[in-house]
């Protein structure tokens, strides 16, 4: 076996010739110009079908083709104010769910990855099942939001343009504009799929965003 000095050795004289390689590539002006076209292609086409799976991966139609999202979730948003409503506005999965910027988008569908591990690791088949987990997932979705101020609701619902229908409703929203809160999912926490109760981590959170605002 060689020792570790002339295993040192070795590597220090491929890093040498490595290096030595690419200073007479680039001595020649036109290579690198050709080396820098050629990263900007790389990286525009990398951005590109970036851009395009994270638009794919947003839509309602990605998203229900998992069993549980089309037999559970997607049948309870159909029957919500968000699916039919006087203005004809129907919000896609990703809108309420994924950030709109770009990397924020793709740290969340790296996020995303471990529902799709739930996705075939549990017999979703079973509503009992899915019942099971529901408060737990609700918990999870819940958190994330309130983390991020509502942050996506905000994108469409206007605080200003907001005219509740009671009273309860005027004096909540009246507080919370007064007060400059916007966190919507504060309150609004059982809008769109079935109710699931408040977890303590999430009273909590409320408490907590509540007390630095």
């Amino acid at each position: 076996m060689p020792s570790n000095s002339s295993s040192g050795e070795v590597r220090f004289a491929r890093t040498r010739r490595l290096w030595s390689a690419l200073h007479d590539f680039f001595k020649s002006p036109r290579n690198g110009a050709l080396a820098i076209v050629g990263v900007a292609v790389v990286l525009g086409v990398s951005f590109i079908a970036a851009e395009e799976l994270n638009i794919r991966g947003n839509s309602t139609r990605f998203c229900i083709s998992c069993h549980s999202m089309g037999a559970y979730v997607y049948e309870e948003f159909k029957t919500s104010k968000h699916y039919t409503n006087a203005s004809g506005v129907r919000p896609e999965c990703g809108q309420c769910h994924v950030s709109k910027r770009f990397w924020p988008a793709v740290w969340d569908h790296m996020r995303g990855t471990h529902d799709l591990v739930a996705e075939y690791s549990h017999d979703w088949t079973r509503p009992e099942v899915f019942e099971a987990r529901r408060t737990k997932m609700a918990e999870k979705a819940r958190l994330k939001m309130l983390d991020e101020d509502s942050h996506t609701c905000r994108e469409c619902h206007k605080m200003e343009a907001i005219v509740p229908t009671r009273k309860r409703g005027e004096r909540a929203h009246e507080d919370a504009k007064q007060k400059g809160k916007t966190n919507c999912i504060a309150c609004h926490y059982n809008l769109v799929h079935k109710e699931a109760p408040l977890t303590p981590g999430f009273s909590e959170a409320i408490k907590a965003v509540a007390g630095s605002q």
